[in-house]
């Protein structure tokens, strides 16, 4: 029988500081200084000045009444007032729960409900979104109350919002200049009594509550610790990251998100890298970046550097992005010699770059319970040439096994099982989730993900449980379907769901969504995919929907359920059309 895999069994790095987001703030601050931190528009923070920003702000909450414990939610786009917001309220020891930008007004008010949320801190609007407007269409009792005193029945712990922007309300405090002016009229809330309380946050205590979204259900609220957070990000950053000295990156991925807080702010955070967060994820702004700011690096997900990659904008730029993980890549400039990379020190290093095969990448495997990634394969390194398209194994610290669905025993190597993790990045729980809800017996937590584990520990993934649709009698998972869509240079991205078959089973229906600038063909699409995968997961039809007829998630994941009965009614209306 297979045993638990956990990496050798060995213990994941100890960062060089007290493990808490204070220890990681002030540490960074004394170790990089005045180097650029963050850059958000026409805001720039560097280390220090971080530490600075988010020390005013933590004393301005102090003297208005936060503390350890006090539930603390943090909407806002990307840049610096993000960061300096959530650890201003982090090294106090408040739990920070930062919210999906996308949330519309009923799943705002959920939320804000369910995580019995106590202060707001908000930006006033952000893209075409007006969050003042959301919070009245949310909460309609807000108006006519007074800021700082607010009481709600469908939020009955929000008693104070803070708003980051211009927009004003008599039912809120404008944020930033609010703490700064309760931290200048108590002066006894000063650095040493900021010191003190953040003594008295331990590695153990609460650090965040992230939200995830499923497609069927309300959200899982994952509590984390300090702890877990600066241990796993630190191991990630230094051990499994491909980021060195004189990389400046650019990052688009939300912070609200478990990869872009986790695998992107604080593993940057603690490397000492430059972070760029654009409004926008054009080619057109990373090129810009590249050529007024230096940007070197991106960090983001797989599917938007393979649109950055194919969009004729770098190449026209005279650019090129090579992939060195899953989700991050370094930029390169096109000369008649061959591609140099930007970064002089890694030019130096490589002097000629060459693209890896795709499938030597490792594909990495993880979720919110953990942190984001938990397995995957050290920095610089490919997969071998027998473990193509695999997840890389567990890393230090992290106990995974794979089971039978069934019997809960684990299953011999190679065969499909339903993956069991545990060990330092797991959750402390769900928000509001019995332990023996979550966790079995001897701690671990079921995924409810389809992997297989081969004898040397690689793993691969094969799908969600409860993911798989039968077609002639075979089951075929939608995500293999979607990553062969979501390959072709002209598919942004691709959701594939089964509808009924008149003759029984299901019939495969892909909805894509259609690269700007570039021509949707059904037929040639359908004629490529038959090149790649059996023809039973060729999709029988693929329909071409814009980016806002997809269903979503406040988190921005596609709601299947919410899918079929558009694209059936696209189908019924073209039989009708064609009738």
């Amino acid at each position: 029988m297979q045993s638990v895999t956990s990496d050798g069994g060995s213990n994941p790095p100890e960062p060089p500081y007290r493990p808490t987001a204070a220890g990681l703030v002030r540490h960074i601050a004394e170790t990089y200084g005045d180097r650029l931190s963050q850059v958000g528009g026409a805001d720039r923070m560097s280390f220090r000045d971080l530490e600075r920003r988010s020390a005013l702000y933590a004393r301005g909450l102090l003297a208005s009444g936060v503390t350890k414990g006090s539930r603390v939610a943090l909407m806002m786009p990307n840049g610096p007032e993000f960061v300096a917001a959530f650890l201003a309220a982090a090294r106090i020891g408040a739990l920070v729960a930062p919210l999906s930008t996308l949330y519309q007004a009923p799943e705002l008010s959920w939320v804000l409900n369910n995580a019995d949320i106590q202060v707001l801190m908000i930006a006033d609007r952000y893209l075409r979104h007006d969050y003042l407007a959301r919070l009245e269409e949310a909460f309609p009792s807000l108006r006519g109350q007074t800021a700082g005193r607010l009481v709600l029945p469908q939020a009955p712990y929000l008693r104070s919002i803070l708003v980051w922007g211009e927009g004003r309300r008599d039912w809120a405090h404008p944020g930033p200049e609010t703490l700064k002016a309760v931290a200048a009229e108590r002066p006894e809330f000063d650095e040493a009594l900021l010191a003190a309380v953040e003594a008295n946050v331990a590695p153990a205590d609460l650090l965040c509550i992230i939200h995830t979204s499923g497609s069927t259900a309300e959200p899982k609220g994952v509590v984390h610790s300090h702890g877990a957070m600066m241990r796993h990000s630190y191991q990630k950053a230094f051990h499994y990251w491909s980021f060195g000295e004189g990389d400046v990156l650019v990052g688009v991925r939300p912070f609200f998100w478990i990869a872009g807080l986790a695998a992107s702010m604080f593993q940057i955070l603690q490397a000492g890298r430059t972070l760029f967060t654009p409004d926008d994820d054009t080619a057109a702004t990373v090129v810009k970046l590249i050529e007024t700011e230096g940007v070197n690096a991106v960090c983001s997900s797989e599917a938007w550097m393979a649109s950055l990659r194919a969009d004729p904008a770098l190449e026209e730029a005279g650019y090129e992005l090579f992939r060195l993980a899953q989700d991050t890549g370094a930029l390169a400039r096109r000369t008649p010699q061959g591609p140099v990379f930007l970064n002089p020190l890694r030019a130096k290093a490589t002097p000629h770059p060459v693209h890896p095969h795709p499938d030597q990448i490792a594909r990495s495997y993880g979720m919110t319970e953990t942190l984001s990634a938990h397995t995957t394969i050290p920095s610089g390194t490919l997969l071998p040439d027998d473990k193509h398209r695999t997840c890389g194994r567990p890393i230090p610290g992290v106990k995974l096994r794979i089971v039978d669905q069934e019997t809960r025993q684990p299953v011999p190597p190679g065969q499909v099982g339903e993956a069991e993790v545990a060990g330092y990045s797991l959750m402390m729980g769900l928000y509001k989730k019995e332990r023996q809800d979550t966790f079995t017996p001897d701690g671990f937590y079921r995924t409810g993900d389809l992997l297989s584990e081969d004898a040397d520990g690689y793993l691969t993934f094969s799908n969600r449980i409860g993911d798989m649709i039968k077609v002639h009698g075979a089951n075929v998972a939608p995500l293999e379907v979607e990553r062969a869509i979501e390959a072709l240079p002209q598919i942004a991205r691709a959701a594939v769901v089964g509808l009924p078959d008149p003759d029984g089973g299901s019939v495969l229906v892909a909805a894509v969504e259609v690269r700007a600038g570039r021509e949707f063909d059904e037929a040639s699409i359908r004629a490529e995919l038959r090149t790649k995968l059996s023809s039973f997961k060729v999709p029988r039809r693929i329909l071409a929907l814009e980016p806002e007829e997809f269903p979503l998630t406040g988190s921005g994941k596609i709601v299947k359920s919410g899918l079929r009965p558009i694209l059936g009614a696209r189908l019924e209306a073209e039989d009708t059309t064609a009738s």
